[in-house]
């Protein structure tokens, strides 16, 4: 049985999965969440100015503040 993730490190997953655009939906998949619990995580990580968008297809793209967040 696998253990559970902490806040920290699905935000971290998140962070470093978009270091690279990606949609919400690949996002999604890519860090096996649910579509609330992405929708809480999103909107968190661009509060604090870790994530943000890009573009008129709304690309989900780390922050250099998120990139620096992820190193530590």
């Amino acid at each position: 049985m696998g253990s559970k993730r902490d806040r920290v490190e699905i935000m971290a997953e998140i962070l470093d999965l978009c270091s690279v655009p990606k949609t919400k939906t690949h996002v999604m998949y890519g860090t096996n969440l649910s579509w609330k619990m992405l929708q809480h995580y999103l909107a968190e990580l661009q509060s604090l100015g870790l994530l943000k968008i890009q573009g008129k297809s709304a690309l989900y793209v780390t922050s250099t503040r998120g990139l620096d967040f992820v190193d530590k």
